[in-house]
């Protein structure tokens, strides 16, 4: 939540959020489709989901906001690449690379260099990652996804942090528009 709301704040110092909903339920896609209802209906554009199964609720829930006239109302995804779910409604999905985390610990543990604990596996590991926009190249246009790379190279490079807590959002933000 701290990542994405940094991140929206980054390249839109102007967006306004509005408090999350919790469904309370990770497979009852009514309840993800009901609470993205209210966030639509209170002027939401994008609503990301992080609510397993629910979440299929929330790209029903923007295909329902949009009707039958042009898409301006979005969900993203989360996991795995959810694009296809409802073509052009999702913008994306942040895409969790559990097959990299489970091919280093594979080759840590072959190589002799495995070690309990635990690993991040953020952007700057791939770890986590986006999708490649199939349905919504268009509407985010060649512009952004260029800057979309760039952050992408920032964060690898080391260059910047992704704040990990609410609180740190404020801070990052000052740091970066320096």
């Amino acid at each position: 939540e701290a990542g994405f709301s940094a991140g929206a704040q980054l390249a839109n110092p102007k967006v306004q959020f509005l408090p999350a909903k919790y469904t309370d339920s990770w497979d009852d896609t009514s309840k993800g489709k009901a609470a993205a209802s209210v966030l639509f209906g209170q002027g939401a554009d994008v609503v990301f989901h992080a609510a397993g199964r629910a979440g299929l609720g929330v790209f029903s829930a923007a295909k329902d906001a949009n009707g039958s006239g042009p898409i301006t109302k979005f969900a993203i995804g989360v996991d795995s690449n959810q694009d296809d779910v409802e073509k052009g409604t999702v913008l994306t999905s942040m895409v969790k690379r559990v097959d990299e985390a489970v091919y280093s610990t594979i080759k840590d543990a072959v190589e002799g260099k495995f070690t309990p604990g635990s690993v991040r596996y953020d952007v700057a590991a791939n770890g986590v990652g986006l999708t490649d926009f199939a349905n919504t190249k268009d509407v985010i246009g060649a512009e952004n996804l260029k800057k979309l790379e760039e952050v992408t190279k920032q964060i690898k490079e080391g260059k910047f942090s992704v704040p990990e807590k609410r609180e740190d959002v404020a801070a990052f933000l000052a740091a970066q528009r320096k």
